[in-house]
């Protein structure tokens, strides 16, 4: 860019910068520098200096080995010597990763027999007050006739309270072929790991982030929200199971359902008796 200025001296720097697609800093900026500095070392000298003062200090991190550098003299700016020293996976900072729950995708038709099949999740609400307290609800559906077949909050829902609450619907209605439900820590647990082992009933596990393999339940979980626990505020944990178990009655009784051309869940399964995968015992 020099040669060319000096031998056309009517352009102006800006047209020369626009032809050539350069920085008109960039020209000015090396029209104003000097002899260069050679005490600047190149990025392979800086890390191999990096590399002695870590075994030297093994548990120096960034921020000390780049404060001890520049005691030592060494000019580097810190963004670059922060560059290097990541590229090189010196940082002591080891976040172990969980391995990923894998699943097969299986198909997610509903079963053809009532109480064959059910889905379970969890939902989250707040109690206002002075604590301002987290309840979890759980909530249990019959995949074919679409029953609401337990939903119940508690402060905390442990995997032995959901064995407690599955023995409840079993001693109802008799056992399931499968559950359905994701991976949550209560769902992966050992302790319902081994009761569906001893009664003999299979847990379907949606695969990782794909909530609508589980979609009965969630629009179950909507309704819920929709109906329930987004028109009301709760004061105390027994006025949400009061209201849930006023919606309840409501849902299972007297809500049609488009899916069940529009009868009642419990219509539904009284119309429906010879669809019983497992009576229901007197």
């Amino acid at each position: 860019m020099g040669q060319i200025d000096a031998k056309v001296v009517e352009v102006s720097i800006r047209r020369i910068s626009s032809w050539l697609r350069l920085r008109r800093s960039g020209y000015y900026e090396k029209k104003g520098k000097g002899n260069p500095d050679t005490s600047i070392r190149s990025d392979e000298c800086v890390l191999q200096l990096m590399k002695k003062i870590r075994r030297m200090h093994r548990a120096w991190g960034f921020r000390l080995i780049f404060a001890y550098m520049r005691k030592e003299g060494e000019k580097i700016g810190k963004r670059r010597a922060h560059r290097l020293y990541m590229n090189a996976k010196m940082s002591l900072h080891r976040n172990p990763k969980k391995p990923r729950i894998k699943r097969v995708f299986e198909k997610l038709l509903p079963p053809e027999k009532i109480n064959e099949g059910w889905a379970m999740d969890f939902l989250s609400e707040w109690v206002i007050g002075e604590k301002q307290q987290s309840v979890r609800i759980i909530n249990v559906v019959d995949e074919c006739s679409r029953k609401d077949l337990w939903v119940e909050a508690a402060h905390s829902i442990t995997a032995a309270k959901l064995v407690e609450v599955l023995d409840k619907i079993v001693g109802m209605r008799g056992k399931p072929r499968y559950i359905r439900c994701d991976n949550g820590p209560e769902f992966i647990s050992a302790v319902l790991k081994e009761w569906a082992t001893e009664n003999k009933i299979e847990i379907k596990f949606i695969q990782p982030g794909k909530p609508t393999q589980n979609g009965i339940i969630e629009r179950l979980n909507g309704t819920v929200r929709k109906e329930c626990l987004n028109l009301n505020w709760f004061h105390s944990l027994e006025e949400i199971n009061d209201l849930l178990g006023q919606w309840y009655k409501a849902y299972n009784f007297d809500r049609p359902h488009s899916c069940l051309k529009y009868q009642t869940p419990a219509a539904f399964e009284n119309l429906n008796q010879s669809l019983y995968f497992k009576m229901v015992p007197l």
